[in-house]
């Protein structure tokens, strides 16, 4: 059961009263949380539920609601939400996760965007989605009807990245944050939250070998979703969430290669969650000499310490602006996978910038 402490953050309790610890860091024992929307999210709501229950299923991703400063949706979605709302970069009525988890990004969104009327959302795994959809409607129980009403409408499918909501109405904003890690040999894709963080083989869908030696595949195979099966309005984004452990300008070049011209839309940083892993993950794939040999550091982390002192009170559009810059700032600093991974057994919380590239179509070079 969880129970929100005095600082608002919902922590695990198991029956006989004692702190549940996590089977791994890939399994959860614990399936229900209650959360504060102003303590996790960090702003008070103003269109969804003050307090909502968010369910797990087995194979969804765990939010970090005791540890906000780790989570994806808080550091990277809700921000780059409220960047492309307050910058007035478009008018978003239609929008979609992909990969949603738990579903706390579309509850993100639909706080975010006023003018929303249709959400559509995608994951891997049918309960996932169906999951998602009913923590969505958890967080708009007290809603006005205009915003009860979208939640209700929403579109739950499961399957690869985009290609559930084929033949769908376009959409004004994409949003995702998926997956880097190819899968290990003994690896399983429907095992726990195994699928939240590896992904399968993608050789059927001809990456060029900039993008697969930097492990940004999926992020590729969406963009290129998005174009091919006409699912993104003409004046539409495509918000790509990525852990910079690559350099920025490796990103910027995927979206390129994709079809699209893509800009740093804000950057911020997060501790690494499930550290041994992500980071592990991107170790063994460092010493098996693969990843992008052009560059002196194959993938790379930092010392939390440093994220906090080199980003200080930098909002996450305004590192955004100066995003290679921080780049230089944190060079000092930096570790590779293998030595990230040492200092995580020493001790040392690591972590790694979080970048959002908006993408548009070369058709059509501006965000209207």
């Amino acid at each position: 059961m969880f129970h929100l402490q005095q600082n608002g953050f919902a922590t695990s309790t198991a029956t006989n009263g004692t702190i549940d610890s996590t089977e791994s860091e890939m399994h959860s024992n614990v399936k229900k949380f209650q959360v504060e929307f102003e303590a996790f999210y960090g702003i008070k709501p103003q269109r969804v539920d003050r307090r909502f229950l968010v369910n797990l299923s087995d194979q969804s991703y765990l939010p970090k609601f005791d540890n906000p400063r780790a989570d994806w949706v808080v550091t990277a979605a809700l921000n780059a939400f409220r960047a492309f709302e307050s910058g007035r970069l478009g008018v978003v009525r239609r929008f979609a996760s992909v990969g949603t988890g738990a579903g706390t990004d579309l509850v993100a969104a639909l706080e975010t965007f006023p003018q929303l009327c249709g959400i559509a959302m995608t994951d891997l795994h049918q309960e996932v989605v169906e999951t998602a959809k009913a923590n969505l409607l958890n967080a708009t129980e007290r809603a006005d009807q205009k915003v009860r009403d979208v939640a209700l409408a929403a579109i739950a499918r499961p399957g690869d990245v985009l290609v559930p909501l084929k033949g769908q109405e376009p959409l004004d904003l994409i949003y995702e944050n998926l997956p880097n890690i190819p899968l290990p040999k003994m690896g399983d894709l429907k095992s726990g939250q195994t699928s939240s963080t590896f992904i399968g083989d993608r050789t059927a869908d001809r990456i060029p070998h900039h993008v697969t030696s930097h492990l940004l595949d999926l992020h590729y195979v969406c963009l290129r979703q998005a174009k091919d099966l006409a699912l993104l309005n003409p004046s539409g984004a495509v918000l790509s969430s990525m852990g910079g452990r690559v350099p920025i300008q490796a990103m910027l070049k995927m979206a390129e290669s994709a079809g699209y011209v893509g800009r740093v839309l804000g950057l911020s940083w997060k501790a690494q969650s499930e550290p041994k892993a992500v980071i592990g993950g991107y170790a063994e794939h460092q010493r098996q000499g693969l990843g992008p040999l052009t560059f002196r550091w194959q993938f790379y982390f930092y010392p939390v310490s440093a994220l906090e002192r080199v980003f200080g009170k930098r909002t996450f559009a305004a590192a955004g602006l100066c995003a290679s810059q921080i780049e230089d700032e944190l060079l000092p600093d930096r570790l590779d996978a293998v030595a990230a991974l040492h200092k995580h057994y020493d001790g040392v919380e690591i972590g790694h910038t979080v970048v959002v590239v908006a993408s548009v179509l070369k058709s059509a070079r501006s965000i209207k």
